[in-house]
This record gives structure tokens, sequence and C-alpha cells, in this order.
């Protein structure tokens, strides 16, 4: 009996050693683990939808627009996002401004639109930026376009055209919905002094700024309103989740 509590006495020091390395290496690989999300987005916080981090850096998005600039000195760019669908989600950068006391833009997705609001705006009340149309069967950008052809004036639809923009900075390529030379011809002489629009809500107004955009797998209606938008128009970047809930960008 004497030799058996001897022989426990000797191995308790063991068993102590041991469970003292084990939480000492507890220990230090928790602080790495949380070191390592830190550094991951070391100045900004994990989106609740994609885990991307907040702080609008330009590797999250396909694009940017070097040339956008901030509306004031305490305007900052953040990174946005929205369900599209389950496994889907749209990111962008837009700008937070709220250090220049600003009201914070807000942003949903619902009915295929991206709608923005603000806190001065009446509740329920709310813009577009962005409708998106996603593509079926090899379908272009461009088909999709023709198809909203089908909510224009019937007088114009067939005289309504693609035609290729340069002077816009996106992801994708440019491109507009609008009249041929023979019909803005008319409209020039109808509205002498006053902005027209021609082929639908999807084509072209001269009171507003608004562009099609074409990508591999969607089309989108950019929709920019007479100013200079918050958000940065060529930053529209789709993320698709796989199985392993991994988000990785998309075209």
């Amino acid at each position: 009996m004497t030799s058996l509590i001897l022989r426990n006495r000797a191995l308790l020091p063991c068993a102590l050693l041991a469970l003292t390395v084990a939480c000492s290496q507890q220990s230090s690989d928790a602080p790495a683990d949380k070191a390592s999300a830190v550094v991951a987005c070391a100045t900004g916080s994990p989106l609740p939808i994609t885990g991307l981090c907040s702080d609008g850096n330009a590797s999250l998005f396909l694009a940017i627009d070097p040339k956008a600039e901030t509306f004031g000195p305490r305007c900052v760019w953040r990174t946005e996002e929205v369900e599209t669908y389950p496994d889907e989600a749209l990111v962008f950068r837009a700008q937070d401004c709220s250090g220049e006391g600003w009201d914070k833009t807000t942003y949903k997705y619902e009915a295929s639109h991206l709608k923005t609001h603000t806190a001065s705006m009446p509740v329920g009340d709310f813009d577009f930026a962005l409708e998106v149309i996603p593509l079926i069967g090899g379908e272009t950008a461009e088909q999709a376009a023709l198809q909203t052809l089908a909510k224009a004036d019937p007088a114009q639809r067939s005289r309504c055209e693609i035609k290729p923009l340069t002077h816009y900075t996106v992801a994708g390529r440019a491109f507009e919905l609008g009249p041929n030379a023979e019909l803005k011809v008319e409209l020039d002489a109808l509205y002498p002094d006053e902005p027209w629009d021609a082929c639908g809500p999807n084509g072209v107004s001269l009171d507003a700024i608004s562009f099609w955009e074409g990508r591999d797998h969607h089309a989108l209606f950019h929709m920019l309103g007479q100013d200079t938008p918050i958000w940065d128009p060529a930053s529209f970047t789709f993320y698709r989740k796989d199985a392993d809930s991994v988000w990785t960008k998309v075209n």
C-alpha cells in the first residue's frame, strides 16, 4: 500500500506538468487565431453576410474608379453588401460621410433592384441605384437589354438600338439602349428645349444619367440620377458562396 502511494505521488508532478504544457499551448494558440482575424481586417470589421472587410479596400472588387474622389475630407470609402440570393451577394464600395454630419445612406436589394435610403427620407421612400438581370442560357447583356423594350412606347421599339459607351469606368462593358439616328432627330425637333426620354424605362433619359453594363452572368442597369452618386458604380462585384461556405468573386 505504501509503495502504491509513493508511485502515485511520483506520477503527480508529471501529470501536472503535462496539464500545464497543454494549457500553455491553448493559451498561446488562441491569441494567434484572434490576431489572424484582426490582421485580415485590420482597418475595419467583417461584414455579416460575406465576412469581407468593411474598409473598402480596392482588392475586394473587380474594379474601382480611380478618379472617384470623396465628397469631403471626413468621408471614407466603406464596403457595402446586399444578399441577392442565398448563395450570392452584391458587394460594392460607397462613401460614409457621417464624419461630415451627413445622413448615413443604407442599401437593400429588393425585386432585382439595389435601393438606397437616407435618414432624411420618409420611411418607405427610396431611390434606385441598380437593376440586376441574371443572364440565362448563353444570353448576352445586350439581348437582355433589348427585352426591356417590351416596356417602351410601341412606336419606338423598332427604332431603338444598342450603342457601346466608352466614357464610363466599369468592370464589364458599358452600353446604352437608345434611339437610332432617325428617332433622335425627331425627338430633338419635338422637344428642342426640354429633356426627352426614349426606349422605355431602361433606355435613355436626358434628365438623368443611366446606362447598361454587360457581365458574363448579369446585365446591370445603372441609375446614377442627376448628381455624382455616393457609391462607386465601377465597384459592383458579385460574390458566390461554395459548398464550404467560402465566398469568391465572379464576373
